[in-house]
């Protein structure tokens, strides 16, 4: 206002209809009301990230604007913003993004395992099933979320060629790449469709009917495996020293003790021949290693990358001092269905209180179950007073971040398909995902391929 000289500001005033007006009593006292009972209530003050309240002073007068400012007696105060949208991550190539769980959780595994007066029945690439036990039932869910952006977009979808490399000549080639030698034969009809090359205990090259997979095994025995027939030969198992000392045990103790790890060359050399060999490259993989329970292998993922998103579409490899000891991965190859329509981050966090889209709860923290007394009762309980609350326990996640992904999903013949998805995470660690497609791109018909699993 320091634009006005004062007799600019007092034509102003003089020309404002409403500038004798005064807000009723009634309208102050029960505007006052308001302000008191939303800072009484504490679900109230989430709700008022979104909301804005102003005070009503006395002798006041009110002029609404459509689209502008509002106006309090003669100061005119402007609309107080909206929230920002809340961002929402993305993947890039230099650092894609982990995959987003819709079956349970990265390679259909849940991360982790938590009861709500209940028992968690966990089976890979289900969700969890909660079955109450004692008469007890699972906690509802409600989700508390914050201002997201409202527009829609589009994101590709991409989806799995699982027999790109199904043949036997593919099968030769791969085999061949990978040392085995021998006729490709088929696969006996008790071990499904597909193709083999070699035999067991020997190197072999197995390429499945079930999406393509190869399965390959060079004849290399274990470590452990290595350290239990050196010993056996040596000793028995059964032989006993003089000094009371099991000579089994102190040939294994000494034969795991002389095994070295792989060194970091060797597991990139038999990681790279492997991918190679089925055409899965490690330019387009994100390649994690741990060591495994023994301390004498190498345990590599490769988990192939699509749009900055890594994906569960992923090959595994032992290595062990000796080389690859066992592989396998997917054959198949990954290729774009085209532009598809998605929801806006808003709109899918709608979904989240949607039983449509079912919700997937991720991951979410190790917190120690919820138990309840056990102990014999030694009277009925007490009858509920007449008017009393029914007991109904639905827990709050307030949403504090979300990043839009790629899932994998199964069809019912099953096809994979690499979806978008958005993942939320609220403020208690739970992570929660639902599919962001628009349903116009859904065939909401379609059977679920676990629905045998329930029936």
């Amino acid at each position: 206002m320091d634009d006005f000289t004062d007799d600019e500001l007092r034509a102003l005033r003089a020309a404002d209809p409403a500038g004798e007006a005064t807000a009723p009593q009634a309208l102050r006292d029960r505007v006052a009301s308001l302000v008191v009972a939303e800072a009484d209530t504490a679900q109230a003050r989430r709700r008022s990230r979104s909301r804005w309240l102003a005070p009503i002073a006395a002798g006041t007068s009110v002029l609404l604007a459509l689209g502008a400012g509002y106006a309090w007696g003669t100061g005119a105060i402007g609309l107080s913003p909206a929230p920002s949208p809340l961002a929402v991550a993305t993947g890039t190539p230099e650092d894609p993004a982990a995959p987003v769980g819709l079956d349970g959780g990265a390679d259909g595994e849940l991360q982790s395992g938590v009861t709500t007066g209940g028992e968690a029945v966990v089976t890979p690439g289900i969700e969890p099933l909660i079955f109450p036990v004692g008469g007890m039932r699972p906690d509802g869910q409600r989700f508390i979320v914050p201002a997201f952006e409202e527009v829609a977009g589009r994101a590709n979808v991409y989806a799995v060629d699982a027999g790109a490399q199904f043949s036997a000549e593919d099968t030769a080639r791969m085999a061949t790449a990978l040392g085995v030698d021998g006729d490709v034969r088929a696969l006996q009809p008790e071990a499904g469709g597909g193709w083999v090359v070699g035999d067991s205990p020997g190197a072999s090259f197995t390429v499945s009917a079930w999406m393509g997979d190869a399965s390959y095994s060079s004849g290399v025995p274990h470590p452990v495996t290595s350290c239990e027939e050196k010993a056996t030969a040596l000793h028995g198992r059964d032989k006993v020293d003089g000094d009371g000392t099991w000579a089994f045990g102190q040939e294994m103790i000494r034969c795991m003790a002389e095994t070295p790890l792989p060194g970091d060359e060797l597991v990139h050399e038999s990681t790279a021949a492997f991918l190679n060999a089925i055409g899965f490259t490690e330019e387009s993989a994100k390649i994690t290693t741990t060591t495994d329970a023994s301390g004498h292998t190498v345990m590599v993922t490769a988990a192939r990358v699509v749009e900055g998103n890594v994906t569960e579409i992923a090959a595994h490899i032992e290595v062990s001092s000796e080389g690859i000891l066992s592989a396998s991965g997917p054959t198949g190859q990954v290729f774009s269905l085209g532009d598809y329509s998605i929801v806006s981050p808003a709109a899918a966090a709608a979904r989240l209180n949607d039983p449509a889209y079912a919700p997937q709860l991720v991951a979410w923290p190790d917190h120690p179950p919820r138990t309840t007394d056990t102990a014999e009762p030694t009277a009925p309980p007490r009858a509920p007073a007449a008017g009393s609350a029914v007991p109904w326990s639905i827990v709050e996640h307030e949403i504090v971040s979300a990043r839009l992904g790629l899932a994998l999903l199964a069809g019912e013949d099953g096809q994979q398909y690499l979806a978008p998805a958005y993942e939320f995470t609220a403020t208690d660690d739970t992570v929660w995902s639902v599919l962001a497609l628009a349903e116009n791109h859904l065939d909401t018909t379609a059977p679920s391929p676990g629905a045998s699993v329930l029936e």
